[in-house]
């Protein structure tokens, strides 16, 4: 096959699968009703998925070593602290990062 008929084709599908991914969500819930799967999923798995990602930060950290896991932990201090401060997300994960990245400059 043609490589440029190829690449096409590729990024062709990839739009339609976004696309209907994008989609299917208002054409099936178009009345407005959740089914209580759904809204089961909305009020929990936002805290199930915060849990997994921290899971997976600090699975590489590695303690024993130097700088012990400093940048890390410190970051995740700053995170908790300006959430329960502010109760903004957006804010707290945006400084935690700051930090970090500061952090992992000077260590």
């Amino acid at each position: 096959m043609n490589n440029n008929l190829y690449l096409f084709l590729a990024i062709l599908s990839a739009g339609v699968g976004m696309a209907i991914c994008r989609l299917l969500p208002f054409i099936i819930f178009a009345n407005g009703k959740l089914p209580k799967l759904v809204k089961f999923y909305e009020k929990y798995l936002p805290y199930s998925l915060m849990a997994i990602l921290f899971c997976y930060c600090f699975v590489s950290v590695n303690f024993s070593k130097y700088p012990h896991g400093l940048p890390e932990v410190i970051s995740l201090i700053v995170i908790t602290l300006l959430h329960i401060w502010k109760k903004n997300v957006m804010l707290s994960l945006f400084l935690g990062t700051v930090v970090f990245l500061i952090l992992g400059r000077i260590f």
